[in-house]
């Protein structure tokens, strides 16, 4: 029964196996079948065989697709690159992955309010605008900027370092589950992965290769989206980046990018402009005029945020304080709700329209 098994299942095992990284599993995968490769490294090995069979039943039982190059779901943009992965794994649609354009938009993990709010608009109106947002799923910018995108329109692409059968990290499971939900997640790693430091650097560059264009929106002078940026340059895709205090130093980054050459990203409409897709403009939200007869949100986030607000403006803090969400949760659905025309900034405040 186990040598009637596919090759996934022989890659899965072979990707788990100990000693055998990326690097190691792209050089056998170029010269051998799944199933060659799996018997060249395990053979002599006690127990390999039920070893298999564990790992491929682990996958199927957790739901999580395995891409080889050769399924027709397996990201195009990936062959660009010449280290590109030998095999995926992925939760929830593999079908988007050849889908719409697609935009990363990265940032630092210690992100102000203001990035938090960039991020979930741009992820909201981009969406909105067909275009499907692929971050990280990190803390901060990536998170807000998923935020924003899940149920705005495209479907939404996280790409993560570590086993999808464990979210990391564990705050963000519910973003998991609604990016999942309404696209898809993907990683290099297999399940039962831990989310070791090592694996960020593999994460960042495949994140780099689902992108047609890269928006850094808050970084620190050498932070962690360098990594993103230098991955994107080297495949020749675009990176924009969004202009910020002199005073912050959460903007060294963005702002030596755009002294540098990065492209200005002010507003969605910027980065579509930068992908030849300015005659897709952003949506506009609904006119105030008729909103009686506009439906309240399902429930969920946005039913408790617009259920807080009130005609009157409310801050941020505020609405964090009665909602009791995180800060990029809070930013998403507010951007949401302001698509439905439900919801109104007004000058950092927030009113029910």
């Amino acid at each position: 029964m186990t040598h009637d098994l596919p090759d996934e299942a022989y890659a899965v095992a072979l990707a788990m196996w100990p000693d055998v990284g990326p690097a190691a599993l792209r050089s056998l995968s170029a010269d051998h079948s799944p199933r060659e490769a799996w018997e060249r490294t395990t053979s002599g090995s006690s127990g390999a065989w039920d070893r298999l069979r564990r790992a491929w039943r682990y996958h199927l039982d957790h739901a999580i697709n395995v891409l080889l190059p050769t399924h027709p779901s397996y990201p195009r943009r990936c062959f660009e690159d010449p280290a590109g992965p030998p095999l995926l794994f992925c939760k929830g649609d593999p079908g988007v992955l050849n889908g719409a354009t697609t935009v990363g938009i990265v940032g630092t993990r210690a992100a102000t309010r203001y990035g938090i709010g960039v991020a979930a608009q741009l992820g909201a109106d981009l969406s909105a605008a067909g275009v499907s947002i692929v971050s990280g799923l990190a803390l901060g910018i990536d998170a807000a900027a998923h935020e924003g995108a899940c149920g705005s329109g495209a479907p939404p692409i996280g790409v993560v370092a570590g086993g999808l059968d464990d979210p990391y990290p564990r705050r963000h499971a519910r973003l998991w589950e609604r990016v999942a939900e309404h696209g898809a997640i993907i990683s290099e790693s297999p399940a039962g992965t831990a989310t070791e430091k090592w694996r960020f650097p593999v994460r960042n560059r495949l994140l780099a290769a689902m992108s047609d264009a890269v928006v850094v929106v808050e970084s620190r002078h050498h932070g962690g989206s360098s990594y993103t940026v230098e991955a994107a340059l080297g495949l020749g895709r675009p990176v924009g980046a969004v202009p910020g205090s002199i005073r912050s130093a959460t903007s060294e980054g963005t702002n030596a990018l755009l002294a540098d050459g990065a492209f200005l990203v002010s507003s969605a409409g910027d980065v579509l402009v930068r992908l030849g897709l300015d005659g897709f403009s952003v949506p506009a939200s609904p006119p105030r005029a008729g909103s009686r007869s506009r439906p309240t949100p399902e429930p969920g986030e946005e039913k408790l945020v617009y259920d807080v607000l009130t005609p009157d403006p409310s801050s941020l803090d505020q609405l964090v304080r009665a909602t009791g969400l995180g800060l990029p949760a809070l930013c998403g659905a507010l951007e949401r709700l302001a698509r439905a025309g439900l919801a109104r900034d007004a000058g950092g405040w927030w009113e029910r329209v």
